[in-house]
């Protein structure tokens, strides 16, 4: 059983490659271009093992996908411009890499005869709206990150009919854990800051909520997704923890364990609230119960606790 990872030295990227290693005896294909993600990272998951194969590449180039995807089964897509402050300031980069690219990982998969395509979506697609978050609400995206993302699901939901491709979409709630150090998302910036000696910067009052969701749970509803016979030929799952918690309590949790761990942190910075953000986010995860059997593990304060000790283990930053 051969793999392809697209964006597979990313952060959610390299927290599967390790999981797929430990628990599948499957060869794993990563393709990344490297300009924001850490080749370092991806070589210390890897090790020694001869069962990855790491390819750099751009998904905006049919040639570099063709290359990483021959002999695979299965396809995992993750490589993506994935902030929606970005969007908004280059939404043509946005759309390039997350409508484009998705076609051309599409294309590639048929051409090729993978068996199973499962594509990181993002519940930013919905917008605002009755809560919580789930596969029936119509979308009504709230920045470019989000509309790109719907198109993404609309050309697998049509490469699904047109040509007998099996593709999941998930709808990924915020994901946090352990090797985001390159990740500019609230939980890494946070803890970033903090041990900078910087002062945290929340946009607004800090009670914009989310559904936090452990990058190890996120690289277990993969795994699922492609081992499990699905429904339907095109399935789309939320995946998230189906709770939600405010920035300011994200912050208080983190600014009293570095409190704990003898550090000074500053008390935060609220400032002006930011254009396309959501105010309250929360995700339904009873289909991925029902169709995957996915189940969210440790609690948040234990994972909390995870990625702050794996920051305090791996950051350098100011220090």
């Amino acid at each position: 059983m051969k793999v392809l990872v697209t964006g597979g030295a990313g952060f959610i990227g390299v927290n599967l490659i390790e999981m797929l290693l430990e628990k599948t005896d499957w060869e794993v294909h990563v393709l990344d271009n490297f300009t924001t993600s850490d080749n370092g990272m991806l070589e210390r998951v890897i090790g020694d093992s001869m069962r990855v194969k790491v390819f750099n590449g751009d998904i905006r180039e049919m040639d570099d996908i063709i290359a990483a995807m021959e002999g695979c089964t299965y396809v995992v897509s993750l490589a993506a411009q994935s902030g929606v402050l970005p969007s908004v300031e280059d939404p043509i980069y946005d759309m390039e890499l997350n409508v484009k690219g998705v076609i051309n990982i599409l294309s590639s998969a048929v051409d090729l005869g993978v068996k199973k395509v499962v594509h990181a979506s993002s519940n930013a697609l919905l917008g605002e709206g009755k809560l919580p978050l789930n596969e029936e609400r119509i979308p009504q995206p709230m920045a470019p990150y989000g509309a790109s993302k719907l198109a993404g699901e609309g050309y697998l939901s049509a490469w699904a009919a047109s040509y007998g491709l099996n593709t999941v979409a998930l709808r990924f709630s915020s994901v946090y854990g352990p090797k985001s150090i390159n990740k500019g998302s609230a939980i890494a910036k946070f803890i970033k800051q903090i041990m900078d000696g910087d002062q945290v910067e929340i946009w607004g009052d800090g009670s914009q909520t989310r559904d936090l969701v452990y990058v190890k749970d996120i690289a277990n509803a993969i795994y699922l997704s492609l081992v499990t016979d699905l429904p339907n030929r095109y399935e789309v799952i939320h995946i998230g923890t189906g709770e939600e918690i405010s920035i300011e309590e994200v912050f208080d949790l983190i600014y009293q364990k570095f409190l704990d761990r003898g550090y000074e942190p500053k008390p935060a910075l609220h400032t002006d609230w930011k254009p396309g953000e959501i105010r309250k986010n929360w995700s339904s995860i009873e289909k991925a119960r029902k169709v995957l059997g996915f189940e969210p593990q440790d609690s948040f304060d234990e994972n909390i606790e995870k990625t702050i000790e794996w920051f305090i283990e791996n950051y350098e930053g100011k220090q």
